[in-house]
């Protein structure tokens, strides 16, 4: 009768090992699921931070050469008004001077014809 017993024993504590090992296993393998997708989920939000950075670069890459492009083009607008401001002060210069000759004309009571009209200044 002890024999049976011990079997019985025997039988029954490979079965509660085969199952605290089934156990342990399936805690093991559940930690482990757990850090991997732990990991993985840190990853792709770094990688989805990374693609927001690199898509904010890329824009503020974009709005400096459309500020630069405008500053240019600004500047350019800008030498050609002065040139014209150049321009428009040297013909009133030859006007104002052609004024004074001809009040010089008239002050002196001089005859007509009046002085000559200035070269390269238009009527």
């Amino acid at each position: 009768m002890v024999e049976p017993l011990i079997i019985a024993l025997l039988s029954l504590g490979g079965v509660v090992l085969t199952v605290c090992g089934a156990i342990a296993g399936h805690l093991l393998s559940a930690r482990a699921s757990a850090r991997t997708t732990a990991v993985q989920a840190e990853a792709n939000k770094r990688s989805n931070e990374q693609q927001m950075i690199d898509q904010l670069q890329e824009e503020l890459h974009g709005y400096r050469n459309d500020a630069d492009a405008r500053a240019s083009d600004q500047d350019r607008r800008a030498t050609v008004q002065d040139e014209r401001m150049e321009r428009l002060e040297h013909r009133a210069e030859g006007y104002r001077d052609y004024a004074h000759t001809l009040r010089a004309h008239i002050y002196n009571e001089l005859p007509p014809p009046p002085p000559a009209w200035p070269d390269g200044l238009p009527r």
